[in-house]
């Protein structure tokens, strides 16, 4: 079975788990958590991914990092992966989690770049737009590219606007090379 067919079916087991416990938005905040811990700490990836610990030290490892950290469904769910030997599907798992958990939720990622950080008016001004056209929640993520110039690019899954100052000296400067060949 694909690496991603086992994250699909753990973070489906997990949600419906949540949802019976009427804690899934506890339990997504918890897994949240784990991804930027597999993501960050390399030690934490190294023991998750290595066939030489045993599982019984990865499973204290797992409970001293996030035990207390996360809910009880959150961190039992975790010590059954290490028992049944898919730690190492941890991270993949926890970002099927959250993306199955926004999809349930309605709730849109979008990644706004722009040359400079977003005011509060502009940052209101985006979200709303983004909520009028696609009718859902919108979770949006800044990020700064002085290399723009100006204006922004929005990215909403394989979809982009590129309205940036670069992006338009770039088509301008491909239709002056295309006058130029015709002439």
């Amino acid at each position: 079975m694909s690496q991603t067919a086992v994250a699909i079916r753990y973070a489906k087991s997990l949600i419906q788990i949540a949802n019976e416990k009427g804690i899934l938005d506890k339990v997504y905040d918890d897994m949240r958590m784990v991804l930027v811990g597999c993501q960050k700490l390399k030690d934490l990836h190294a023991l998750l991914n290595s066939p030489v610990v045993k599982t019984e030290k990865k499973v204290q490892v797992l409970k001293m990092i996030f035990g207390g950290n996360v809910n009880v469904v959150t961190e039992d769910f975790i010590v059954l992966l290490a028992k049944k030997r898919r730690e190492s599907y941890l991270e993949i798992i926890a970002v099927e989690f959250i993306n199955q958990y926004k999809d349930q939720k309605h709730i849109v990622t979008a990644t706004v770049t722009t040359a400079i950080p977003l005011d509060d008016a502009t940052r209101k001004n985006v979200m709303e737009i983004l909520k009028k056209f696609y009718k859902s929640e919108i979770e949006l993520h800044e990020k700064v590219d002085m290399k723009l110039i100006g204006g922004f690019i929005i990215t909403i899954g394989n979809k982009q606007v590129d309205m940036s100052i670069q992006h338009q000296l770039m088509e301008l400067r491909k239709d002056f090379n295309q006058s130029y060949i015709l002439n």
